[in-house]
């Protein structure tokens, strides 16, 4: 199982790997693709710029030779409108074209000319305005070999754009094909990868749907053992109650004919007769209370766990008065839960206090609440820190214990004292707390320092927790 889940990690890491590499591998070829764009953009805006400029060129000339001829100031003033607008065009080219080397060298030549061109038409004016004579000036002459001159240079210009023209619309295509070549042998091979994962993963649904079948079958099979085990272990409990009562009984029995010859070693051994048959009796209750526990037939009410402290305590009322117990408690809440289970979850917490207590020290039992997250149960289920509880939590200071044995605490007829000890714990009340507890869908921890006392928390879940 585990490693057909490897393969389906493996395989699903290949398509995620495969579509991530796919979708990079695209962005960086739009991406490319957008450059040769403005690339290409980029030159058509030089070739315009050029023939603005070529236009400029050609309209000084026809400017010119109109005033020439017709000695109007308006063609003067039409010169000098062109004139203005030459050099925002050339300072524009100019940071067009900075990413290229040969055509600024070229650039400059031309801005040159360009200003050699307005100074021979300048000249040309002023030699017309001196000149009546009718003969051609020798700056026009000049001026239209500068012209050749702007022109030549700004054709040169439109061939270098227009070659790197050529060669960018030939990379975009030969780029344009290689992406979409890429692209489709990649969808392809996605495609196919996604295929067969799909035939693996309805292979798999398949064989875990007859291990969900097969998991069924063992669960009933498990509840028919639980339950069989139930009726031997309550079967069991109950059978042992006849045998024992015939023991105290005989025991007494024993006692009361031979009350008048008993010496002092056979009265000891008959206490310890009793004594060994009451506490196996207690034993033989709290095995039966456990085995009814694990049942949890019956439906949740809601229930105030004052009321249900207030009966527990009454019921510890002669220990208590013995022990001289203090017992401070707080307001609690009321919660959904089985009232009959509470009350002995309650009762053995306070018993558990009581019987744990210091030597020549009255026990002081506190009982406090409040509402709490799960952060305190973080080492059972980290998912718990997300969920509101209220926190019941029952502190004493008594003996206390070393926090090494918390494990083990909750185990049945696990003891932190020995058999030998003056502590009458039986070693399954922490059993009956915990089993309770989540028949709550609750949880209860415990915290305790030797010779100081001992805490036990109740985590009731809230609402729809």
């Amino acid at each position: 199982m585990k490693k057909k889940l490897r393969i389906l990690v493996v395989a699903f890491s290949i398509s995620f790997l495969t579509m991530a590499a796919l979708s990079f591998y695209t962005m960086k070829q739009f991406e490319s693709l957008i450059g040769f764009s403005e690339q290409i953009e980029h030159t058509y805006e030089v070739i315009n710029l050029l023939n603005v400029i070529e236009n400029t060129v050609l309209e000084l000339d026809i400017k010119e030779r109109a005033y020439m001829i017709t000695r109007d100031s308006t063609n003067l003033r039409q010169v000098d409108s062109v004139l203005s607008k030459t050099e925002p065009i050339l300072a524009e080219l100019k940071e067009t074209i900075s990413d290229n080397k040969e055509q600024q060298n070229l650039l400059v030549i031309l801005r040159t000319d360009l200003q050699n061109r307005k100074h021979s038409i300048e000249s040309n004016i002023a030699y017309l305005a001196s000149d009546s004579s009718g003969r051609v000036s020798p700056h026009y002459t000049e001026g239209n070999r500068i012209k050749w001159q702007c022109l030549n240079i700004i054709a040169k210009m439109e061939a270098n754009e227009q070659n790197l023209l050529k060669a960018r619309n030939d990379a975009k295509r030969d780029y344009q094909r290689v992406t979409y070549n890429t692209i489709r042998y990649l969808l392809f091979i996605f495609c196919l990868i996604t295929a067969a994962l799909f035939l693996v993963m309805i292979n798999e649904l398949k064989r875990r749907l007859s291990y969900q079948d097969e998991l069924q079958n063992k669960i009933i099979d498990v509840k028919r053992s639980h339950s069989e085990l139930e009726q031997i272990a309550y079967a069991s409990s109950h059978d042992l109650q006849e045998p024992l009562r015939k023991i105290q009984v005989f025991t007494d029995r024993f006692a009361w004919i031979h009350r008048q010859n008993m010496t002092e070693e056979t009265s000891e051994t008959i206490d310890r007769i009793k004594a060994a048959a009451t506490r196996m009796q207690e034993l033989i209750d709290d095995l039966a209370n456990l085995t009814t526990l694990t049942k949890d037939n019956d439906l949740k009410e809601t229930t105030d766990l004052n009321r249900i402290l207030n009966l527990a305590i009454h019921d510890l009322e002669q220990k208590t008065e013995k022990k001289e117990a203090t017992i401070y408690k707080e307001v609690l809440p009321e919660i959904q839960g089985h009232p009959h289970q509470l009350h002995i979850l309650f009762k053995s917490l306070l018993d558990n206090s009581l019987k744990f207590s210091r030597e020549d020290v009255k026990p002081l039992i506190s009982i406090r609440s409040d509402r709490v997250n799960g952060d305190e149960l973080l080492e059972v289920n980290d998912k718990l820190a997300e969920k509101q509880f209220y926190r019941i939590t029952f502190s004493d200071n008594g003996i206390g214990f070393d926090n090494k044995f918390i494990d083990k605490m909750f185990h049945i007829f696990q003891r932190l004292h020995n058999q030998q000890s003056d502590y009458e714990g039986k070693g399954i009340g922490l059993a009956i707390c915990q089993r309770i507890m989540a028949n709550h869908e609750g949880y209860i921890i415990a915290h305790g320092h030797t010779e100081v006392g001992a805490t036990f928390k109740l985590f009731f879940p809230i609402g729809g927790n």
